[in-house]
């Protein structure tokens, strides 16, 4: 067979384009590591903490996927562990909305941030708690980003919170739930 620069230059739209659906497919396969790495970085450093770096992890199960981000902050003995979840399943709109309750040190508040439905859960008596954002919800997929803490108070750990960008936050678990 004799290959010639004509025949190479006639051949060059197939290499081209099985090289493009190859590449192609690579990126279907390994987008939930890619997405998972997007999550990250809205995971920002908080000043007087120190800080782990951000984790991602990938889940499927029994048909259930999961995509997350966590990093975790110590200040002393007190310590703050964030994460960001986008899954397959709702996580159901009506735990936040308009519970508050107190009783015996333990409170719980809903209320809203930035147009976006927070829950926060505070125990005086342990000096710890948990806030929950609801970032999205489709009818299949839900995102939240949680901010659970130990050694501070409800108000801080509200101040906490506000130094994350929600929105940026919203934006990057809106674009994996499509």
């Amino acid at each position: 067979m004799n290959i010639t620069e004509e025949t190479i230059v006639k051949s060059y739209p197939k290499i081209a384009l099985n090289v493009l659906i190859t590449l192609l497919f690579s990126l279907m396969i390994y987008t939930p590591l890619f997405a998972a790495e997007s999550l990250k970085t809205p995971l920002i450093d908080i000043s007087g903490w120190e800080a782990e770096p951000a984790m991602e992890m990938e889940m499927n199960m029994n048909g259930v996927k999961m995509l997350n981000a966590t990093r975790s902050y110590e200040k002393g003995d007190n310590t703050i562990d964030a994460a960001i979840m986008v899954t397959s399943q709702q996580m159901g709109m009506a735990s936040f909305q308009g519970m508050n309750m107190s009783s015996g040190g333990i409170k719980i508040e809903s209320s809203e941030m930035d147009g976006l439905k927070i829950m926060h859960t505070h125990d005086s008596n342990e000096n710890e708690g948990n806030i929950m954002v609801l970032l999205g919800e489709t009818e299949t997929n839900s995102a939240i980003f949680s901010l659970g803490y130990s050694g501070i108070s409800g108000k801080e750990s509200m101040a906490i919170l506000k130094q994350y960008n929600l929105k940026q936050i919203q934006n990057a678990t809106n674009a994996l739930m499509k």
